[in-house]
């Protein structure tokens, strides 16, 4: 570990190592976590610039892939990292990759830090075996077992070559897109192993295009934005369809989020294939839902999900309520839950407002009783009314007598009391818990994190 104070070995006679070549300090550097090598121009006037030497490369986009691929050779799986490693490569007058390396096999490639280059529409093709421009491109070494991937403001200059760099990653299991600008579809293709995909903030997307093969090992789709279209393809990508309900085969989640923020899409209200999603999310043990999703998407399609989500136990519930809160939809919603044990309520005034489109008239009227519900958590209403009188009206469906948790970790319990009951007055008041383990009780659901 280096100190942070200066340490002159200069005036050292021992200091063997400051007297090395350059090209020798700055290959030391490179094995160090990236702030340790920033520390390290504090040893001396001799190591001021040299991590800047060892982790910022100028190149062109062409040499970017041979870049990246030679830094990530450097790090065998028999030595993975602890900390984050880190290299800066600048290209095409202004463009900015970041690279960054964290344990369990993580890959970052942030092009956020360089210019911005106008929105201009691309696609996005992964897992695909693709030689695109390079007259030598590397290979990533078989010891460093790349599992995630994270790509932060792909445009589309960089676009082929992020395409290149994942043709070359075949053990991928989870991928996460964030802020590509212009980004329009994502194409997937049948050499990944992916498992988990997470797509962020990317406004433009307007649809996902899958290789058949990938729905039978996709078990986590996470979305935030506006709604997407899946597409399936079996040989060329080109010719594709959209999933039908009544196909025998359909992705089959274990983690879904359709936090749909922005609302519709490319393709309106009326999505093409969206009976599908409504089929893959019937098995989710996890879950983020917009009201408006439900309303509109998902109770149309309410055939498709049989008995319901019958093996969902954590539910992130975001509503938009720009008057007095009204809980039917929650309601109707928790009606197809049976084994939901934690549900998150969260009032978000900046989401898509559903008075732009037609409400469903579609009820559910399960007479389903929930059984294991522990907590309930609330976030963002307007006041502590509304907050009791959303309690009260969870007791149509709750045989169960969970915590209420406020967003200030204030817990209570909801409690009849039989005094009240007789003078004719509200039964109902809230009675403050003290919970000793409140984190194991009610934990962050596993969505906040993005």
């Amino acid at each position: 570990m280096i100190k942070n104070r200066r340490l002159d070995f200069e005036h050292n006679e021992v200091d063997v190592i400051s007297s090395l070549p350059n090209e020798i300090l700055c290959r030391i550097i490179s094995f160090l976590p990236f702030k340790s090598a920033v520390q390290t121009s504090l040893l001396s006037i001799r190591w001021k610039n040299l991590w800047k030497m060892a982790l910022l490369k100028d190149g062109t986009k062409e040499e970017a892939v041979t870049a990246v691929f030679n830094f990530l050779n450097d790090f065998p799986q028999l030595h993975q990292p602890r900390n984050n490693w880190g290299l800066q490569y600048n290209f095409d007058q202004g463009s900015v990759l970041f690279v960054a390396i964290a344990p369990a096999g993580i890959l970052h490639l942030d092009f956020s830090a360089g210019k911005q280059e106008s929105q201009r529409q691309f696609s996005l093709s992964l897992g695909q075996n693709q030689r695109i421009y390079y007259y030598y491109q590397p290979s990533l070494s078989t010891a460093f077992n790349l599992k995630a991937l994270y790509l932060v403001s792909v445009s589309h200059v960089s676009s082929e070559m992020v395409s290149c760099l994942s043709s070359n990653i075949p053990s991928l299991e989870s991928l996460t897109i964030a802020k590509c600008n212009g980004l329009q579809s994502i194409q997937l293709g049948s050499n990944s192993e992916l498992q988990k995909l997470t797509v962020l903030d990317c406004l433009q997307l307007e649809s996902i295009r899958m290789h058949f093969n990938l729905q039978f090992r996709l078990k986590s789709f996470r979305c935030r934005g506006r709604v997407v279209c899946f597409k399936y393809y079996d040989e060329d990508p080109l010719y594709y369809r959209y999933p039908r309900a009544n196909d025998h085969s359909h992705l089959e989640l274990k983690d879904a989020m359709l936090d749909f923020r922005q609302g519709p899409g490319y393709y309106g209200i009326n999505i093409p294939g969206f009976e599908s999603i409504t089929h893959s999310i019937r098995w989710v043990k996890t879950l983020t839902l917009r009201r408006w999703v439900f309303e509109e998407l998902i109770l149309p399609e309410l055939n498709l999900l049989g008995e319901g989500f019958c093996k969902l136990t954590e539910l992130w519930w975001i509503d938009n309520s720009p008057e007095r809160y009204n809980s039917n939809a929650l309601i109707s919603f928790l009606k197809l839950c049976p084994r939901l044990t934690r549900l998150y309520i969260t009032i978000d005034p900046n989401s898509y407002n559903m008075a732009n489109i037609k409400m469903s008239s579609i009820k559910v009227t399960r007479p389903m009783k929930l059984k294991h519900l522990k907590a309930v958590k609330l976030e963002g209403f307007a006041n502590e009314e509304e907050e009791f009188d959303l309690a009260k009206q969870l007791k149509e469906v709750l045989q169960a007598e969970p915590l209420i948790i406020k967003w200030d970790g204030t817990v209570r319990s909801l409690t009849k009391v039989q005094n009240q009951l007789k003078k004719g007055t509200d039964p109902y008041e809230y009675i403050e818990q003290r919970v000793e383990n409140l984190n194991e009780l009610c934990p962050k659901h596993p969505h906040m994190d993005h």
